[in-house]
């Protein structure tokens, strides 16, 4: 096998290594990532061992009125959350969808007959006024809920519409609770996070992937081109500038005449005559 047909080979062969790599590049997927749900329920929690992800940035709820979020102590959080229907996020299905858990908690009418009441008590119950309604059976979207006391948060960030803060802001080990203050259902959660891609080797395939590419071509570029005229052209610049194989004679005075005739340094006398008086 010559040198020129192992230059083409390798030349295929880097082309075929440029391809691949510029594909791969087209097709890696962004280090940054952005993940959506949308939320059924007034309340959304995030537990510690979600927040503990290290990819996780920054986290983001969204709703027609209010938000409000706060963190507690998994003892609180759990307390208080018996007591409302929430959404739990609790990890990735993939980096496009997360995996949820919803609880809805019902609180059962006081007015509704039991299965062995009379069918006159129901009417009598329903039709009896309440002087004083209890703000905590406000109506979704048309006033703040009574959420109950705020004493168990730790810390609390509130805003109109959205409210956005950064993962590392919350502390090891503490729940993450986010309400709508109307008591409405929240809208959407999204999470930012880097996602870990092993694309290091795409440049250097790419790269090589040229530098083979270009040597194949030459090769093939040297099998097309009739180069012999330029070789005999430097051939014979080489040879004049020689004089070794045309057999002439050197240029008079010239340097190779000079050494080829075995000219030396002068003579120098070195010895020191005396002062002459």
């Amino acid at each position: 096998m010559t040198l020129r047909t192992t230059a083409i080979i390798a030349g295929a062969l880097g082309l075929l290594m440029l391809i691949s790599g510029l594909i791969a590049q087209a097709a890696r997927p962004a280090h940054a990532v952005v993940t959506e749900a949308t939320l059924a329920t007034p309340v959304v929690v995030l537990g510690p061992e979600v927040l503990a992800l290290p990819e996780l940035h920054r986290l983001a709820v969204t709703a027609d009125g209010g938000v409000d979020a706060h963190t507690a102590r998994p003892v609180d959080a759990e307390a208080w959350l018996v007591h409302h229907s929430a959404t739990y996020i609790t990890g990735y299905a993939s980096w496009e969808e997360f995996t949820t858990r919803t609880a809805s908690r019902i609180v059962a009418d006081a007015a509704t007959p039991s299965p062995g009441g009379t069918a006159d008590a129901a009417p009598a119950a329903a039709a009896t006024p309440s002087p004083s309604p209890d703000p905590a059976e406000a109506v979704p979207g048309e006033e703040s809920v009574d959420y109950g006391s705020g004493d168990i948060w730790r810390h609390t960030w509130t805003g109109e519409g959205r409210v956005s803060l950064a993962v590392a802001a919350i502390s090891p080990g503490e729940y993450l609770v986010v309400n709508s203050t109307d008591g409405a259902d929240l809208g959407t959660i999204e999470v930012s996070a880097d996602r870990q891609v092993n694309d290091a080797w795409i440049s250097p395939l790419i790269w090589i992937g040229i530098a083979l590419a270009v040597l194949g071509l030459l090769a093939v570029l040297s099998a097309i081109v009739d180069v012999r005229p330029l070789q005999e052209r430097v051939e014979a610049w080489t040879t004049k500038r020689s004089r070794i194989a045309t057999g002439e004679d050197p240029k008079a005075g010239s340097r190779r005449e000079r050494r080829l005739a075995g000219s030396t340094l002068p003579d120098v006398d070195l010895e020191q005559k005396g002062d002459e008086s």
